[in-house]
């Protein structure tokens, strides 16, 4: 991909007749989410079958911090990171590690037993926690969809819905995917990303960014001024409170990535041709259509969701999105791949539709 700014990104910045271009009426919709959601900065990256069309970026007129944001810049890819862990468990199932439709209980011995729930808990698979309907709770403890809190014994996971039929986007579900999936593969997951995904994709910048990574960027190497560190953790934008967040240890199929948008398009690149960086093929035509079928329904919005991907059939596209409203979405038939970065996340000046801006952006 170019380093560039395209032509069409720079008509949008103002050029003569830019209203008519698509690449305009995209970045005039950008600019007016940013602004809704100041203080914000963003990134527009738009491919069709591998060719760069449009490549943007502007820190907003109320920027969180002085970093720069341009195409080295670390984004917070919040809940995009699950559609990275569709990707790890797609390529451990054509590996044979593990299958899609799996009982948790062929790996995690806690689910060979009934539990404390309402619902039995050998009813759970691998797709009811990839599809958001596995029913797991923690007795007393409330989901938010981002935060953990204390890693739970899963002794203790009760399924309060029988597994399959109601849609809860869970954070717990994720936390216990991570586990599965480690306990299937006799690895780490970190490592199994890397091996799986960002290093066959060639994502060179996607990484998790834990508290220490953050507190070494910031004190720098012994011996050197404070912020002095070659740490990519010093090119990670932060969010409207003005701070980078940390990735949480084992939440890390459901949030925590951080990436360049060029990264995070590449990533939706790789989903179009199901081929590696080298060209060669790394899933099967079936394993991508089970993932990016209907497997449930977000009740609040009726939107359709497959194995970790938003799915919008009508436009015949499919989104990976994230708290802080980015996004990668992608028009398969076209062969047309969006990336969207936008960094805020915390009160908004009007209410936002999620489901809306995936929506206009396809």
């Amino acid at each position: 991909m170019s380093g560039e700014i395209s032509r069409g990104a720079a008509a949008a910045a103002g050029g003569a007749g830019a209203a008519q271009s698509p690449e305009a009426a995209l970045a005039a919709y950008v600019a007016g989410t940013v602004e809704t959601l100041a203080p914000c900065s963003s990134a527009i990256l738009v491919s069709r079958r591998g060719e760069l069309l449009m490549e943007r970026y502007d820190r907003g007129r109320a920027p969180q911090s002085d970093a720069p944001v341009d195409a080295d810049s670390l984004w917070p890819f919040w809940s995009v990171t699950k559609s990275f862990a569709a990707a790890a468990a797609a390529r451990l199932a054509e590996r044979g590690a593990l299958s899609l439709g799996m009982p948790l209980s062929a790996v995690l011995p806690e689910f060979g037993e009934r539990g404390p729930g309402l619902f039995d808990r050998r009813e759970v698979t691998l797709a009811h926690l990839m599809s958001h309907t596995s029913g797991c709770a923690l007795p007393g403890r409330t989901e938010d969809g981002i935060t953990l809190g204390p890693e739970p014994d899963l002794r203790d996971i009760a399924i309060k819905t029988r597994p399959g039929e109601a849609f809860e986007y869970s954070s717990l579900g994720m936390h216990i995917l991570e586990r599965t999936i480690e306990a299937a593969a006799g690895r780490d997951y970190g490592e199994l990303l890397r091996e799986t995904v960002l290093e066959p994709f060639g994502l060179s910048s996607v990484r998790y960014l834990f508290e220490e990574d953050l507190a070494a960027a910031a004190n720098g190497p012994a011996g050197s001024p404070a912020g002095v560190s070659a740490s990519p953790a010093l090119r990670a934008l932060p969010c409207a409170d003005g701070a980078v967040v940390p990735s949480q240890r084992r939440q890390r199929c459901g949030l925590g990535l951080y990436g360049t948008a060029r990264d995070l398009l590449g990533f939706g690149e790789r989903w179009l041709t199901m081929a590696d960086a080298s060209g060669a093929p790394w899933i099967g035509a079936a394993a991508r259509d089970e993932i990016w079928t209907p497997h449930s329904v977000r009740p609040s919005d009726s939107s359709d969701y497959g194995f970790l991907w938003w799915l919008f059939g009508d436009l015949g596209g499919v989104v990976a999105s994230g708290a802080s409203f980015g996004l990668c979405a992608l028009l398969p038939r076209q062969g047309i791949a969006v990336a969207v970065a936008r960094n805020h996340i915390g009160p908004t000046a009007q209410p936002f539709d999620y489901r809306a801006d995936k929506r206009r952006i396809l």
